[in-house]
């Protein structure tokens, strides 16, 4: 300071100069701290400014790049959910998986009633949830995505009681949605072991089951959602598929199976099978107005019996050799046989009957009247001899013995015939009783009677 401070008493004014000096003093010292302040501040403004000018683009390019996807095209997003590798079944919290199934389109193939199988194919459309392939579509904006079904994972279906199922993909690709929702479809060829109830065959009717489930244990899994189902392709052969429907047994979960009910046509059967059977019994029935003699009925009635066996052998190709209710048609072809045999046995023994009147085969009885005959001609060479040395016989008394042979043998025979023809007709009342007989119970049996056959063993 240019003043001198002391006692108020001893404070003395100070020069005019020296005060002069002290204001210059003082005004040079602002002068200075200013210009000071001023280059200082010049350099350290011009620095911020550039830097904020630098990071302002910065900026905006982490703010885009974070708005901005870097996939804008379905195949670039199909690539990053291919990339996750999901080809592991969803894991939920709660272990359980559900599959949906719209609807199922079935159809029957064959039904062979030989082994009792029968093949069915199934259209099987499918649909789950995998939240891992699931994406925001705010930043990729596409709904739906197109993935080859080999790089995901996919439920199998498969048949509880099927002896042999074929299980392919309708196609290629699968349709994943934006959820993670994925949809898919699978074709099913299945040969199911089914014992067709065949009691009332060619009138048969019955129902088998498909048991269509997916793999589950201890309550972890995979559960199926069934929607509707429909039919195509009703007939296919002997059999028409008259119904199908979706059943669980007993309300469970894990055990679903279609129900499919099936009748047989009995048109073809019928006029191969059953009714040849009938004409040939008819006709069997009818042979008893040939003549006993003559071996015309002998020869007409083991043609029928061949003619049968021939059908018995067709019957035998297209039905099961056992089971728990046997076709009741292979019974009747059994009776009709042996009724067919019985009938022939009776014409031959009552042939032999009607000519030799007696059950002795034919060798015996032609050597007995030999015998006879030659002791007659013995006798009678001898008489000769006598005669005609006495000339006492003459050829008129041998025409009159000869006729009068041939009288009695006639005679003979039409008593045989006589006999042989009664006990025939006796035959023939008991053998149509018999056919009547027979003729209703078979009706009875086959129409009104049931065996009655548990096509759900296979869980028991």
């Amino acid at each position: 300071m240019c003043f001198v401070t002391g006692g108020r008493a001893g404070m003395r004014p100070m020069d005019h100069s020296v005060l002069k000096c002290c204001l210059f003093s003082l005004f040079l010292l602002t002068v200075s701290a200013s210009g000071t302040l001023s280059n200082s501040a010049v350099p350290t403004i011009q620095p911020l400014s550039n830097t904020a000018s630098a990071s302002q683009p910065a900026n905006t390019a982490t703010s885009s790049s974070a708005t901005t996807p870097s996939c804008t095209t379905r195949r670039c997003l199909a690539s990053m959910l291919i990339a996750k590798e999901a080809r592991s079944p969803p894991q939920s919290p709660r272990c359980i998986s559900i599959i949906r199934v719209p609807s199922i389109v079935y159809e029957t193939l064959s039904v062979d009633t030989k082994n009792l199988r029968f093949e069915s194919r199934l259209e099987v459309p499918l649909s789950w949830e995998d939240p891992d392939l699931s994406w925001n579509t705010s930043v990729y904006h596409h709904d739906v995505v197109v993935l080859p079904v080999s790089k995901i994972w996919t439920p199998e279906l498969h048949v509880t009681n099927g002896v042999q199922t074929t299980m392919k993909h309708g196609n290629k690709d699968l349709l994943v949605h934006s959820n993670g929702t994925i949809e898919h479809m699978v074709i099913m060829n299945t040969v199911v072991g089914c014992e067709v109830n065949l009691y009332n065959y060619p009138f048969a009717s019955d129902f088998c089951a498909i048991a269509l489930n997916v793999w589950a244990i201890s309550g972890c899994g995979m559960f199926l959602d069934f929607g509707n189902v429909s039919k195509t392709s009703a007939n296919r052969g002997d059999w028409l598929t008259e119904e199908v429907e979706l059943n669980a047994k007993g309300g469970r979960d894990d055990r679903n199976y279609l129900w499919v009910s099936l009748k047989m046509r009995s048109e073809n059967p019928f006029l191969s099978l059953v009714l040849p059977s009938i004409l040939i019994i008819v006709a069997d029935v009818v042979s008893f107005s040939l003549p006993l003699g003559g071996g015309e009925r002998i020869s007409f009635k083991v043609t029928l019996v061949l003619s049968f066996i021939m059908f018995l052998i067709i019957l035998n190709d297209l039905l099961p050799g056992g089971g728990q209710c046997s076709p009741i048609i292979r019974k009747h072809f059994c009776f009709c046989l042996v009724i067919l045999v019985l009938s022939t046995l009776q014409s031959m023994v009552l042939t032999r009957l009607a000519k030799c009147g007696t059950l002795w085969p034919c060798s015996l009885s032609k050597s007995k009247d030999s015998l006879l005959k030659d002791t007659d001609n013995e006798e009678e060479s001898k008489s000769d001899i006598k005669a005609s040395e006495e000339e006492k016989n003459t050829a008129l008394q041998k025409v009159v013995k000869f006729l009068n042979k041939m009288a009695a043998q006639d005679h003979k025979n039409a008593i045989h015939h006589r006999f042989a023809n009664k006990v025939d007709l006796v035959c023939f009342c008991i053998y149509l009783t018999v056919l009547i007989v027979y003729a209703v119970v078979i009706l009875y049996f086959s129409f009104g009677s049931r065996c009655e056959i548990n096509q759900l063993d296979f869980w028991s």
